[in-house]
């Protein structure tokens, strides 16, 4: 359904070979170099998603849309763009984020704040998909609009870059404590591969803090293993903190992303929630 839906959507990128200038002019919307920052914060009904855009020095266009793409059963309200920007959930598929104002496009170099949302649903992983202002293909009458390889077939999105960032995943339902778990080790394995959390040290730490946890739970220990979860959780705050205060991240230096803070904060929140309802119900 989302493929086709682009498909549509993208109709006027689409062109054969009979394009009115060489295929081999044509440049794609993917030299950019976005990255994300997020800050997730707690509200009366449900969190709410606040994130900074920021294309890379290095890149070479400048990003004027970008699409969030969380799972279609994700229900977000309260939806908020910087000034000339929109932002809308489109079929109720996917957030759709453009610029209408070249002015305000994010150019190499700088960052754009203000795009955020609410959401009931808890942070998890989630695809996104940006795109470079570039100069779109023209059609003559009655051309054929389905394919110019390299360049509309480069994502299934259209012809820009695709990568991961946070965002509301439903959780499991029923709870179950071990499965849940298992899915904190998951994204923390995942925080790590995608640079969110980093040096080695830290990282054996924060599995260690896990595998104790998993071990209590296995044996039935609902507390030892909550606590577990807990030092987890206070170990990844105070690097949170020191990354925050110091952004260079070279040599052993530990870090955690605002991504990967989100990410394992609220989930390991969740779980210790979870966790102390269960002990509460064995009194």
């Amino acid at each position: 359904m989302r493929k086709a839906i682009v498909l549509v959507f993208f109709l006027t990128l689409a062109v054969d070979l009979k394009v009115t200038f060489a295929q081999d002019s044509l440049v794609a919307g993917h030299k950019i170099i976005p990255q994300f920052s997020i800050n997730v914060s707690t509200e009366n009904i449900g969190l709410t998603y606040n994130y900074t855009i920021t294309n890379g020095m290095g890149a070479e266009q400048e990003i004027y849309r970008f699409w969030l793409l969380p799972p279609s059963t994700v229900i977000v309200s309260n939806l908020k763009a910087p000034e000339k920007w929109y932002i809308g959930v489109h079929d109720e598929d996917f957030l759709i984020i453009n610029c209408v104002a070249s002015d305000k496009n994010i150019k190499p170099g700088s960052s754009l704040s203000g795009f955020s949302f609410r959401s009931a649903s808890i942070p998890g992983i989630i695809s996104f998909y940006a795109e470079g202002e570039h100069r779109l293909p023209k059609f003559e009458p009655g051309m054929a609009t389905d394919s110019i390889p390299g360049y509309s077939d480069l994502t299934p999105y259209g012809p820009g870059v695709v990568g991961k960032t946070v965002g509301p995943i439903l959780p499991a339902d029923p709870f179950v404590a071990m499965a849940f778990l298992d899915t904190l080790i998951s994204y923390k394995h995942d925080a790590a591969s995608l640079g969110w959390v980093g040096q080695e040290g830290f990282v054996k730490q924060l599995d260690e803090k896990l595998d104790q946890s998993r071990d209590q739970l296995t044996k039935g220990h609902i507390k030892q293993a909550r606590d577990k979860v807990e030092e987890f959780l206070k170990k990844l705050e105070n690097e949170a903190k020191k990354t925050e205060k110091d952004q260079d991240k070279k040599n052993d230096k530990k870090w955690v992303t605002s991504e990967g803070y989100a990410l394992l904060k609220f989930n390991a929140e969740y779980l210790i929630e979870k966790l102390d309802e269960q002990i509460t119900k064995k009194k």
